[in-house]
């Protein structure tokens, strides 16, 4: 009976590790894909990159660069100088900067636009810099604050000079600053 016993539980032992071995080698190509894709990983960055004309300085906690050019980054904190002079000022949880200047920010977006007439301050889900067309697309829980006027929207668009344009359930209140 002994024997039985001690052949079964050796029989055991070599199924799972043969078990384990195939677990290994099926899942080697997603592995390796995903350790790949990250060709370096930075801490406290500060980056600046001219894209469309438009100066950009990301200071980040952490990023990294992945093999196909992409910037991934967490803690992001993003200044825009643009051609015409306007500046820019915005914060966010992550974000990423793909090769060709797309510049995307996710996670609460904090962005303010300082102004002779008091700074336009705004509040988005996510941002999406499209160098092509020079302006910021922004989506989900819009709020845009400038004197005593509050608008919002589902989605908008803003140029560098600050002009903004709200859809998707647009309001907006006036008051007295």
């Amino acid at each position: 009976m002994r024997a039985r016993h001690l052949f079964l539980l050796a029989a055991l032992v070599v199924a799972s590790a043969a078990g384990f071995v195939l677990w290994k080698d099926l899942t080697l190509p997603e592995r390796v894909h995903k350790s790949a894709q990250t060709q370096v990983l930075l801490e406290s960055i500060d980056l600046e990159r001219e894209i469309s004309g438009d100066i950009f300085r990301l200071k980040a906690s952490e990023a990294r660069k992945m093999q196909d050019g992409t910037v991934e980054a967490s803690s992001l904190d993003v200044g825009a100088a643009m051609q015409g002079g306007s500046r820019w000022f915005l914060k966010a949880a992550s974000g990423r900067l793909e090769p060709g200047g797309e510049i995307l920010l996710e996670g609460k977006i904090l962005a303010t636009h300082p102004r002779k007439s008091g700074n336009l301050n705004m509040e988005a889900e996510s941002a999406r810099w499209d160098p092509a067309r020079r302006i910021w697309e922004l989506e989900g829980a819009i709020t845009l604050r400038h004197g005593g006027m509050t608008a919002g929207g589902m989605t908008g668009s803003v140029e560098p000079d600050g002009r903004t344009t709200l859809s998707g359930g647009a309001w907006a209140t006036w008051g007295k600053p």
